[in-house]
């Protein structure tokens, strides 16, 4: 049953991801919240198979005596099935030495992958600290790059905060810009920085797995679309809708600009279209139930796992 929920869960998540998006769209900070949960979920259950394995199966003892001992009482004492084990010619230490060595290596994974993403923010920020100056713009303390081409982006707030160059304090209205400062504001309230690097930490060392290509790619969408919703709240949508069709104008004709890693400043597709006209009615609500569903059902099934190992360890294996 873990197998099949976590094979079901790698291959159709995509589809179901796909499927749930008018209705996750609607609360993006709470689809950002269910994907980071669903990735950690995936892992956490993926990562209980070995101890569960190590309960209903039985093979050779590999440790010598008095470790052997404490190893199967501590089993004994952590395993619910009352029923006889199958001699798979595994051992159990073996079942669970490579669990503990998948979590050991996709922590280095997750460090790594961790520690180059904030390499290559810290980079970007030096590259844009060049040009920049420290001003107050309608309220809000930015770095204004000296770039004729209009763009705006965000950093975490320790690596400079909100950028916005010259040519888009000279291509945005006084309301536009106040729409797009409000936005990059909410990226930096709602940190979501910190969630990008957490989510993508995890999901690239596994992007081979389709559920989590999936989701580091949806995320990204979703939290412009929370820093969006915060914006309009404050300037109303006119003006953001405007800002954002300027500034994608004109990156448009500017054409591809080099990479800043590390920042938030994407023009993903269906914004426009999401805050001009967005979904309503039950599109997308089954497939986000489903998604839902599923995620409580890994953390139930890893829970059930980890729960008894926990209680006999806590109980000194008695």
């Amino acid at each position: 049953m873990l197998v099949l929920a976590l094979t079901v869960s790698a291959l159709a998540g995509p589809w179901v991801l796909r499927r749930a998006a008018p209705a996750l769209v609607r609360a993006p900070r709470t689809s950002a919240a269910l994907l980071t949960g669903s990735v950690v979920s995936w892992v956490i259950t993926a990562l209980a198979l070995g101890p569960l394995l190590a309960w209903i199966t039985s093979g050779p003892v590999l440790l010598p005596g008095s470790a052997a001992d404490v190893c199967q009482r501590c089993l004994a004492a952590a395993n619910p099935f009352p029923t006889a084990t199958i001699d798979t010619g595994i051992p159990a230490a073996v079942l669970l030495a490579l669990s503990a060595l998948g979590a050991a290596g996709l922590a280095i994974m997750v460090g790594a992958e961790a520690h180059r993403q904030r390499r290559a923010t810290t980079r970007t920020a030096h590259r844009l600290r060049v040009w920049a100056e420290p001003r107050q713009v309608l309220g809000h303390s930015v770095l204004v790059i000296d770039d004729s081409r209009p763009f705006a982006l965000t950093l975490p707030r320790r690596h400079g905060g909100i950028f916005i160059s010259k040519g888009a304090l000279r291509a945005l209205t006084r309301d536009e810009l106040a729409a797009v400062l409000a936005h990059e504001h909410a990226h930096l309230y709602q940190r979501h920085h910190l969630i990008t690097t957490t989510v993508a930490s995890i999901c690239r060392p596994l992007r081979w797995l389709p559920i989590m290509a999936a989701v580091e790619d949806a995320l990204g969408h979703y939290l412009e679309i929370a820093a969006d919703d915060a914006a309009r709240r404050r300037v109303g949508t006119p003006a953001l809708a405007s800002a954002l069709l300027t500034l994608g104008e004109h990156a448009h004709h500017a054409g591809h600009e080099a990479p800043l890693d590390g920042a938030l400043h994407a023009l993903g597709p269906d914004r426009i279209r999401h805050l001009v006209q967005p979904h309503t009615g039950p599109a997308g609500l089954l497939a986000a139930l489903t998604t839902t569903s599923y995620l409580a059902t890994l953390v139930l099934l890893a829970t059930i796992v980890y729960l008894p190992y926990l209680g006999a360890a806590l109980s000194g294996c008695a």
